[in-house]
């Protein structure tokens, strides 16, 4: 199921295309080996999540780190394949974006951001 990801603080969409990965193989999978975000999805999120690895992955991506409220904890701009990010304990779920979003849309710790 696709969804929309938009920041209510900044007023600016994050993605209009958001999946989540549900399934272990999802999860497992993510964005390794791509080289850019498939055409049907341009957001990733790992619920129950509060780290990810950027293993085996060709590109950089902008992360979001979010707590149950959906409130942005932690934000990292463009991290690089065979790199890791912790959230902290206050995370509960993680947005992956393509490298550049959170730059354009001005997105930081504190935003509030929906899910449509």
């Amino acid at each position: 199921m696709q969804t929309a990801v938009y920041n209510q603080t900044r007023t600016a969409v994050l993605a209009c295309r958001m999946v989540r990965a549900e399934s272990f193989w999802q999860r497992f999978m993510g964005l390794m080996g791509k080289r850019r975000f498939p055409g049907e999805y341009d957001a990733l999120l790992f619920e129950k999540c509060n780290s990810i690895h950027c293993f085996f992955m060709f590109m950089e991506i902008d992360v979001l780190f979010i707590d149950r409220k959906k409130r942005v904890v932690k934000s990292v701009s463009a991290l690089k394949p065979w790199h890791l990010a912790w959230g902290g304990w206050e995370s509960a779920a993680v947005i992956e974006l393509p490298a550049g979003t959170l730059e354009k849309t001005g997105t930081l710790p504190g935003d509030q951001l929906e899910f449509n």
